[in-house]
């Protein structure tokens, strides 16, 4: 059993330089266990001590820190293009079931002259739909493809996954907002059981919006404990 001491060390080593949610640390780890103990039984081949052949093995895959940057590369990578996927995704969702609710309810209050509130809260809502969208495609554009290949990638990745869900959480808190300024100063004017949908879809998707932001923001620090990536480091 010393080699699989031998290469529990290195996985523990790697464990503790890791970010990202824990499902996905755990299969890295499995995934890296799993290389080791093919390298290792390879390496019987030459080396008929196991535990010289863990060592071998270890060697080969290279220090946990570089491996480890390998890899926290790769899961900013896929929570940038997944949480910026998520964020083109649900602006349309938005639109589609408050207009529904808006357009099939009574009229509003403010047929002629719209007070500043309104005015304001609409701006804030077009501004962070043009911020998500703008952050969304530049991080889903520069994490693909040729782009993915250039200078400082990581970065642009980040800086537009990061505008996507700040630009998200402003449409979403203006949308409150307004909703809780029409329906006290004019709860006549609005179907609720219709807004009831939107109204729900909305503040679901703040909460879990505000928390990706969070945690994708400790991965990017994490990430950004390895400021270099390897060139070579395609595990």
């Amino acid at each position: 059993m010393t080699e699989t001491a031998v290469l529990r060390r290195y996985t523990d080593h790697l464990a503790r330089h890791l970010v990202g949610p824990d499902s996905r640390r755990a299969a890295i780890l499995d995934e890296v266990m799993d290389g080791l103990e093919c390298a290792t039984e390879g390496n019987l081949d030459t080396c008929p001590d196991p535990e010289a052949a863990a060592r071998r093995a270890v060697q080969e895959w290279g220090p946990p820190g570089e491996v480890a940057r390998a890899y926290n590369d790769a899961t900013l990578r896929i929570s940038a293009n997944r949480l910026s996927m998520r964020a083109v995704c649900v602006l349309p969702l938005l639109a589609a079931t408050w207009a529904c609710a808006l357009l099939g309810g009574p009229a509003g209050p403010w047929a002629y002259r719209h007070p500043p509130l309104l005015l304001t809260g609409l701006s804030v809502v077009a501004f962070g739909c043009v911020l998500s969208l703008a952050g969304a495609v530049s991080g889903l554009r520069k994490g693909s493809g040729f782009a993915a290949a250039g200078e400082r990638r990581d970065a642009t990745v980040t800086t537009g996954t990061l505008a996507a869900l700040i630009g998200l959480l402003c449409v979403l808190g203006a949308l409150v907002v307004l909703l809780l300024n029409r329906g006290l100063s004019h709860p006549e004017s609005l179907d609720w059981p219709m807004v009831s949908v939107p109204a729900t879809i909305t503040v679901v998707s703040g909460a879990y919006f505000a928390f990706s932001l969070k945690r994708f923001v400790s991965v990017v620090r994490g990430a950004r404990a390895f400021p270099t990536a390897p060139q070579s480091a395609s595990r």
